[in-house]
């Protein structure tokens, strides 16, 4: 019955679907509450931080004096009252930056995060100083520490690599001085470009933060132009963009030195309790497998030549079909298309996902064609004992746009399960692959759902391929984009990369190992300039790697054994992270994270689909 109600669904919610020049689905924004879950005003805030300011008092109550059980779980508990006040700040902080670039908390939050790890620094090298007999007796003699003991180990295994705490501090408070400027010149650069607008038949629309329209555009004179006007924006201010990002390395590569790392990747990979050779070896392994990438371009290249007697260049990648119209959703829709797709997710997440997009919450800030000065990306929010909310800068109703909706409301949900089941405010944060794992996978569940309630083969055949474009191949994507850091950093280094026609050639090199376009279309190599997150979170893309790899096993795993596997999976969510990330995994899901198979499955998975995709978009009736 289910099944059937959920076509009858979407074959309303057809109704709604738009001719591809519409400019944005209608305006019906998702606004967040932030005076229902944090603070009441700017001023309100700014009253609170006497608390948290109080709690560093209390925790600093603690230097010098951490020579018991008692007072080390003390220490361990006032660290914790510290992070769940600090991060109740810091979510409004980040919130209200969010809704406005310009707004004075963009630069308070900076600040405040700042100040927080400047004066909480020195914890890790006082627990550090006590001795290993002495720290055990100190756990025997105090049950109240059992819970903390994976925090423990974790700061004994990082001892390596600690400074003293004066010197923590020093660097903690320096942060925005030494590695935090970059991104701010990368954003002010980018700011500073006229990327343009691309006209339409049905009016202009802007290169950049119409994007997700223009490159799944019907006119190929559309995406055209606007791939030649990105990619020309981004090269008129490539020495700048070569500057911040060689900058951003030293930076980097200067505090893993510091922190007495080999490199940057390395401290940036142990930080996540992955084996830096390992990591390195994967990256490695997936540039070799990097023919799955050019099969699926090669699909659809053979797809467009039938349909169009040409030749695909890059910005025909997400062509839709000739005469499809792709589906346009109403932000009003899309709640009640997420509560269809998830119910298979059971009955659980279905509802903590519906909670997060109500409208009657106020937890989801969610605007249809953006705002002036409004960040244009999508994030989530949450901590332990706080309300979880979700931010998405622009909606314009793509299938992208709910993607991103399904990852980020994916961050929400399991944030918000945390926090439910009492997760400790050390165990709220973990390694980011995992988080991106979760979210990865939502994003799998909605276009294999979509395409199997499509009551159009066409329609079907397009939401097949949007869970290999957009997902299914991610881990790949990222494995692209983690390899040509990892290889920046190295070049840096050895002084090899000096220059943007260094960084162009060595993009070159690396891309062409996951795509047949580089050696054809010389803007893909100025493609470095345009990785934003290479400069706002350096060496965050191997989360990307591992995070869709597991999402793809998790989806094997949903597959086969629907029931079972979410009964371990829902249990997972809820757990934090108490435990090193491959002790979880094998724990509740039964993963190796570190074996070959991982990989291996994972590719013959893709290649089953690709073979599906293949066939093309038969006629007849979807399943």
């Amino acid at each position: 019955m289910r099944a059937k109600l959920s076509l009858i669904f979407l074959l309303c919610a057809a109704i709604h679907v738009t001719p591809n020049d519409a400019q944005t689905a209608p305006v019906a924004p998702l606004s967040a509450d932030l005076a229902r879950y944090y603070f009441e005003s700017p001023e309100a805030e700014i009253a609170a931080r006497s608390d948290l300011e109080s709690a560093l008092k209390r925790l600093g109550n603690f230097r010098g004096q951490i020579n018991t059980g008692q007072r080390l779980l003390g220490a361990l508990q006032s660290y914790e009252e510290v992070l769940t006040l600090y991060r109740r700040h810091e979510t409004y902080l980040r919130l209200r930056c969010s809704q406005n670039r310009k707004d004075p908390a963009c630069a308070a939050n900076s600040k405040l995060g700042s100040t927080v790890n400047a004066a909480t620094a020195f914890l890790t090298p006082e627990i550090l100083s006590v001795p290993e007999a002495q720290l055990r007796r100190f756990e025997a003699a105090d049950p109240g520490l059992k819970p903390y003991q994976f925090t423990l180990e974790d700061i004994r295994r990082d001892a390596p690599h600690s400074l003293p705490g004066n010197e923590e501090a020093f660097l903690d408070r320096l942060q925005p001085e030494i590695a935090d400027w970059q991104y701010d010149l990368y954003e002010q650069i980018l700011a500073g470009i006229s990327f343009g607008t691309v006209q339409t038949s049905a009016g202009p629309l802007d290169v950049i933060h119409q994007r997700n329209l223009l490159v799944s555009h019907a006119d190929p004179r559309v995406r055209e132009e606007a791939f030649h006007r990105r990619f020309e924006g981004f090269a008129g201010r490539r020495d700048l963009f070569a500057f911040t990002l060689i900058h951003t390395v030293q930076a980097q590569s200067a505090l893993a030195e510091l922190h007495h790392y080999a490199d940057a990747p390395a401290r940036k990979y142990a930080s996540l309790h992955l084996d830096p050779e390992q990591a390195r070896a994967l990256l490695t392994a997936m540039a070799q497998h990097g023919d799955v990438v050019k099969r699926f371009e090669k699909i659809r290249a053979d797809e467009y030549q039938r349909a169009n007697h040409a030749q695909l260049q890059p910005w025909d990648l997400a062509a839709p079909q000739n005469n499809f119209d792709l589906p346009v959703t109403p932000l009003t829709d899309a709640p009640g298309i997420f509560h269809e797709a998830f119910s298979g997710l059971g009955a659980e997440y279905q509802e903590a996902f519906d909670a997060l997009l109500n409208p009657r919450n106020g937890r989801a800030d969610v605007l249809p064609g953006g705002a002036p000065n409004r960040y244009t990306g999508g994030f989530s929010t949450g901590f332990a004992g706080s309300t979880s909310m979700l931010f998405i800068g622009r909606y314009d109703g793509t299938f992208k746009d709910l993607s991103v909706i399904a990852h980020e409301g994916g961050h929400a949900t399991h944030r918000g399960f945390m926090s439910a089941n009492g997760v400790k405010p050390l165990y709220a944060n973990g390694p980011n692959f995992l988080f991106e794992s979760f979210a990865v996978f939502n994003e799998l569940v909605l276009a294999d759902y979509l395409a199997d309630h499509a009551p159009d083969p066409r329609l079907r055949h397009y939401y097949l391929e949007q869970w290999m474009r957009i997902k299914g191949l991610d881990a790949f994507y990222g494995a692209e984009d983690a390899l040509l850091e990892q290889q920046i950093y190295e070049g840096v280094s050895t002084g090899d990369i000096r220059s943007p026609d260094d960084l162009d050639k060595l993009t070159l090199q690396v891309d062409s190992q996951f795509s047949t376009f580089p050696a054809t279309t010389s803007e893909l190599r100025n493609r470095w300039a345009t990785l934003s997150l290479m400069y706002e979170d350096p060496l965050y893309n191997i989360n990307y790697v591992y995070g869709g790899l597991l999402a793809l096993k998790y989806y094997q795993l949903y597959a086969a054994d629907h029931d079972h596997f979410l009964q371990r999976y829902i249990a997972f969510l809820k757990n934090g992270f108490d435990a090193p990330p491959a002790v979880l995994l094998q724990q509740y899901l039964n993963i190796n994270l570190f074996d070959d198979s991982l990989l291996k499955d994972d590719l013959v998975l893709l290649n089953r689909r690709l073979d599906q995709l293949e066939l093309g978009p038969a006629p007849g009736t979807p399943k």
